[in-house]
């Protein structure tokens, strides 16, 4: 069987999609040959021999009209050597791939988590065969085509070697994203603030994975930054820059807890990622609330509310070793049962099979 794989970038060290590595890694195993097509190409290295890339020209300076003409194009010429499409995230992508999958008579399958909906995704919605999608809340469009799947996370990379115990002078706490308003890091900084200044908790450590991509979001680091000064936590708040994927399993594993205050209304993967890896997770994002609340009570709290989310992180940080070792292992287990990528690959292959 072959695939045409879409999606917007292709590098291993991408702090945003390199997990896209290990999607087409364990696609490719599956498949006799897998043709990847992105809008920019970096650090490809490493991938399996039967993956060809083929790049819309970004990195090389092309614009986006001469982009989209590659894409129809590509879509066309390796198509017809395809037994479908499998279009990751960009509704334009599925519009325009849409149109070359009707035409030769493929399945395509579009994957989408997002709270989001404009008019691009209507139509990518008209042109897919399948919606692929994390959870109900990842896809907000009605419509019979819409698959609830899980998202892709690969176990055995994030899994710790054993069952995670408390070895940590501080409280080490982690939040991985990009730099930016809709992640509401001001939150997590005065509930650091309350813990430190107001409740004299010291030994607690935040190290905060990202960086700013718009002109917007550089603005509001500045400001995160100024607020840490002024609330005087250089000891305790540290902005540690992007990180790659692949380097992300040891800084999981080695924290005792992540926090996740994005505004997107879809399962983040971090907060999978971390789960996978043994580290309790702490997360204000609807998408999250119903399962966590099911797991513990110590795992939600309320956005925008800094004194709920001071009062959670001190009292995960009180369980006793052997309750935060159990806890971690539900997570574990939700994560492999219900987010596997495994399955994800196994679930993808199939629907194309006659």
């Amino acid at each position: 069987m072959n695939l045409v794989f879409v999606t917007r970038k292709i590098d291993r060290n991408d702090s945003r999609t390199g997990f896209v590595f290990d999607w087409l890694t364990k696609l490719a195993a599956k498949l006799d040959k897998l043709y990847v097509i992105c809008q920019e190409k970096g650090d490809a290295s490493g991938l399996p021999e039967n993956i060809e890339i083929h790049s819309l020209g970004k990195e090389q300076g092309l614009g986006k009209l001469a982009q989209g003409f590659n894409l129809l194009s590509l879509s066309f010429s390796l198509g017809k050597k395809s037994d479908g499409f499998f279009v990751h995230m960009m509704p334009v992508y599925a519009i325009i791939s849409g149109l070359s999958a009707k035409l030769l008579g493929k399945k395509m399958i579009f994957w989408y988590t997002h709270k989001s909906v404009n008019l691009k995704l209507r139509l990518a919605t008209m042109l897919a065969d399948e919606i692929f999608t994390a959870s109900p809340e990842s896809f907000r469009l009605a419509s019979k085509k819409v698959r609830v799947v899980g998202h892709g996370i690969d176990i055995q990379k994030f899994q710790a070697p054993s069952s995670k115990l408390q070895i940590n002078s501080k409280f080490q706490i982690i939040s991985i994203g990009r730099i930016s308003p809709v992640k509401d890091y001001e939150t997590l900084i005065k509930a650091v603030a309350i813990l430190v200044n107001e409740k004299n908790i010291t030994d607690v450590s935040v190290n905060i994975y990202g960086e700013p991509a718009k002109p917007a979001d550089h603005a509001y680091f500045a400001d995160l930054k100024e607020f840490v000064r002024k609330a005087h936590l250089q000891n305790n708040i540290f902005f540690r820059g992007a990180v790659a994927h692949d380097k992300t399993p040891e800084i999981y594993q080695k924290a005792d807890l992540l926090v996740n205050l994005s505004e997107t209304g879809s399962l983040d993967k971090n907060v999978l990622e971390a789960a996978a890896a043994g580290t309790l997770v702490l997360s204000s994002n609807e998408a999250f609330t119903e399962k966590l609340s099911t797991i513990s009570s110590h795992l939600t709290f309320e956005h925008d509310h800094p004194e709920g989310l001071a009062q959670k992180i001190e009292t995960l940080k009180n369980l006793p070793t052997a309750d935060r070792v159990a806890l971690s292992q539900i997570l574990n287990t939700w994560v492999s049962q219900e987010h596997n990528l495994a399955n994800l690959v196994n679930r993808i292959v199939e629907t194309y099979r006659p």
